[in-house]
């Protein structure tokens, strides 16, 4: 049986006479395409066409700031346009794959164009099919699938190969190819087989030292995420670093290395593995945050309330729901720290029982130069709790929010001492003094983002949990005179007046909106500690049940192909007005 034409796969050229296909075929030429390499930039002359025969491209708007406009898979043809109306390219194609193609001269072509009207009919119907699709043919963006896992020199990575390996394959069909022996020997072929591997899998895997070698160069250019895994050290000098690589460290670092990799590499995010025995659970965690499917989970502020974050939290753990990141602001922050370090829901509770309702951090009352209070006993409190740790030494990422009285801006806090960074959360302007750091001065995040899930969204793809304490429920027409608070309670509910606009926006991109019952509770209510866990609690189980459980499985799912879904975007073709 003869072998299928190369043109067999392209629904523009595919149905066309196998002798016109043997004509195109014989008047192409053969390219390879290294993965990151450019095929053609916008602008440039439109003079060939070309018909991917394996690997994946993408079509790019650099003028739109490089966005992917869709990608192609075998049997796309691409550049077709250009070629028939002599204009330049409208859009830049790249590999994303190591690509093998066919090269025709745009010449040749309108000279079997000219010769075959069955050509012209073929080519006229497929393109006039992509105008009435409107020019959507694909998803643009499509989650990673292809991981390179790549070991510092004298780094024994098996267990967390291993580790990896397992929490892949609990998301979804997994292939993991530990080094060449695997495949064939050449690395085009090399690339053919991975490209097969992926459309019948979610999740390819590669492992490799990280090294000057054919094998590391080629698993490095095709993955979508690059893993490093190395000790607690700084970045090696010898061999040349991944772009925007997560990287995983199997020690606790120093703040000077997470730096040092950083600068070097470009983190897209670090990973740390604090023991052995908890190498299974932050496995989980790594894979989840690199194919999009980690929980995140927003704090509000909002004084004692946020004690029922608490109670949140609780429910989230009765659920088998794994809150990988987390954010927040004042209060919010404060909680979303204790949480981060891995404490237990006890735990918390003990703390903020022992430091709020018994040694009442905000009561260092002093002359009001700056503040009420001098905020001497709310900084000790946060030194016993935090000690001398940074935001980059932590297990699971957390970044809180303030605001900058200089710029009138707000301020994302992730990287520096966690005393810090909740500190100048939690500097309600009036009641504590500015933060006062180089060319800035910290106040409360309240004031311009109390419920900033706009900042987690933004940071990386996951579902998002938010909880809000300070969602106003009184009835302004019930015609019912409010009691004046306290100036303290005043100081605080004007911390957020400014965010609350914001708020309202921010609400509509979680996933999972938690609201609880405590709006009779002061915002200096910090004796009310156990009704206020109690009333989160009971939030997020009514949430939960009423569709959120729901909501968020909906939120992972969609943003995840299924394999088949992935096989059609590797190998659905189209063609394209490059």
């Amino acid at each position: 049986m003869p072998d299928a034409s190369p043109l067999a796969a392209s629904p523009l050229l595919g149905a066309l006479s196998p002798r016109l296909q043997e004509d195109l075929v014989e008047a192409a030429g053969a390219t390879r395409l290294p993965a990151q390499e450019w095929l053609f930039h916008e602008g440039d002359a439109g003079d060939r066409l070309f018909v991917v025969r394996s690997g994946r491209l993408r079509v790019v708007a650099e003028r739109e700031g490089g966005r992917t406009l869709r990608l192609l898979g075998p049997g796309a043809v691409l550049g077709e346009l250009a070629v028939l109306t002599g204009a330049p390219r409208s859009a830049a194609v790249q590999a994303v794959r190591d690509a093998d193609l066919l090269e025709i001269d745009g010449e040749r072509f309108q000279e079997l164009l000219h010769r075959s009207p069955e050509l012209g009919a073929g080519l006229a119907t497929a393109l006039a099919a992509q105008i009435q699709r409107g020019g959507t043919v694909e998803p643009a963006e499509t989650p990673p699938a292809v991981v390179t896992v790549a070991s510092v020199e004298d780094v024994a990575g098996d267990r967390a190969w291993r580790a990896l390996e397992e929490a892949f394959a609990e998301l979804g069909e997994t292939v993991a190819l530990g080094g060449p022996d695997a495949t064939d020997t050449e690395p085009w072929d090399w690339g053919r087989a991975v490209g097969e591997l992926e459309q019948r899998n979610e999740y390819v895997l590669l492992r490799t030292p990280l090294d000057r070698s054919e094998w590391s160069r080629f698993c490095l250019r095709q993955a979508d995420r690059v893993l490093v895994v190395t000790n607690a050290a700084p970045p090696p000098s010898d061999v040349p670093l991944p772009e925007s690589c997560d990287v995983v460290f199997l020690e606790s670092p120093t703040v000077d290395d997470v730096a040092a990799w950083t600068q070097r590499a470009g983190l897209r995010a670090h990973h740390i593995v604090p023991l052995e025995t908890q190498l299974r659970e932050t496995a989980g965690r790594i894979a989840r945050r690199l194919t999009g499917q980690s929980l995140g989970l927003v704090l509000s502020g909002g004084g004692a309330r946020a004690f029922s974050h608490i109670g949140v939290l609780q429910a989230l753990e009765a659920e088998g729901l794994v809150v990988d990141r987390f954010g927040g602001t004042s209060m919010g922050a404060f909680v979303g720290a204790m949480a981060a370090l891995g404490w237990t829901p006890e735990t918390m509770v003990d703390v903020c029982r022992r430091e709020f309702a018994h040694r009442a951090p905000f009561s260092d009352y002093t002359f009001p130069r700056h503040a009420l209070i001098r905020a001497r006993r709310a900084a000790s409190m946060l030194r016993r709790q935090f000690g001398e740790l940074a935001l980059e030494q932590l297990t699971r990422p957390l970044f809180t929010v303030s605001a900058d009285l200089l710029s009138s801006s707000m301020v994302v806090h992730r990287t520096g001492s966690i005393v810090d960074a909740v500190g100048a959360s939690m500097a309600i302007p009036g009641l504590a003094p500015p933060v006062s750091q180089p060319s800035r001065l910290l106040v409360d995040g309240g004031v311009l983002n109390n419920l900033p899930i706009d900042v987690m969204t933004f940071e990386e793809p996951g579902a998002v949990v938010a909880v809000d304490v300070m969602r106003r429920r009184e009835d302004a027409a019930s015609g019912r005179s409010p009691g004046i608070p306290t100036i303290l309670e005043t100081l605080s509910r004007a911390t957020v007046l400014g965010s609350i606009e914001r708020a309202e926006t921010n609400r509509a991109l979680a996933d999972l909106l938690v609201t609880p019952d405590v709006q009779d509770v002061s915002l200096r209510g910090f004796r009310n500690l156990d009704r206020i866990v109690e009333a989160g609690r009971r939030a997020a189980e009514a949430a939960l049940a009423a569709g959120g459980r729901e909501a968020l499985e909906s939120a992972r799912t969609r943003r995840l192909p299924s394999s088949a879904a992935r096989t059609h975007v590797a190998s659905q073709a189209a063609s394209t007005p490059s």
